[in-house]
């Protein structure tokens, strides 16, 4: 697998194994996940690590195995920590990666005592887009790909990734007064 990440990432991968053990439990052959996610989740550790005082995730492990270190308290401790200077959702997602190397390393927390933090809700409310709204995204857009885009995407309800994905082949004009895109299901979705 080629991996796609920065370097940061891929070098603690390639020198630390309780970070391997992360990288493979997310693209390993069992699982279809992302590097992108393995980036995010050693970011999350990275930053957990530098906060208990380590400048390796090893020794961190080591200190939280031999009892130096209550697993559980850091990691709470962290949270309100990270609150201060990230976004709810950004300390969520570190979590996420604290809490994966955590367990693939065989350090005990208590999971259900620690209270994550929320997420941002959106809410959004979904509707057709009138005439008017058309119009102006058909005059804004220069190019015919982006107004066959526009139009695609109004009459079909693809999502924008799909829609950038289709090829030609993947039209179908053998109907008489439409035509009928192919959309495969990507692994993994």
């Amino acid at each position: 697998m080629v991996i796609v990440m920065r370097k940061a990432a891929r070098e603690w991968i390639e020198k630390y194994p309780s970070i391997s053990k992360v990288h493979e439990a997310i693209t390993g052959p069992r699982r279809m996940g992302r590097p992108g996610t393995v980036e995010n989740y050693v970011k999350g550790v990275q930053k957990f690590v530098a906060f208990v005082g380590c400048s390796a995730p090893e020794a961190a492990l080591s200190k939280f195995q031999s009892g130096e270190l209550n697993a559980s308290q850091k990691v709470d401790q962290y949270i309100d920590f990270a609150l201060k200077k990230y976004a709810h959702k950004t300390v969520r997602n570190q979590l996420f990666g604290i809490k994966k190397w955590l367990q693939l390393n065989e350090v005990k927390v208590n999971w259900e005592s620690i209270e994550f933090p929320t997420s941002v809700e959106v809410s959004e409310t979904d509707k057709a887009p009138s005439k008017e709204e058309i119009k102006t995204l058909l005059t804004h857009a220069k190019r015919a790909r982006d107004r066959a885009v526009i139009l695609l995407g109004i009459s079909s309800g693809l999502r924008l990734g799909t829609l950038l994905s289709l090829t030609i082949g993947d039209v179908d004009l053998n109907y008489s007064d439409v035509a009928r895109l192919k959309v495969d299901k990507k692994p993994g979705r």
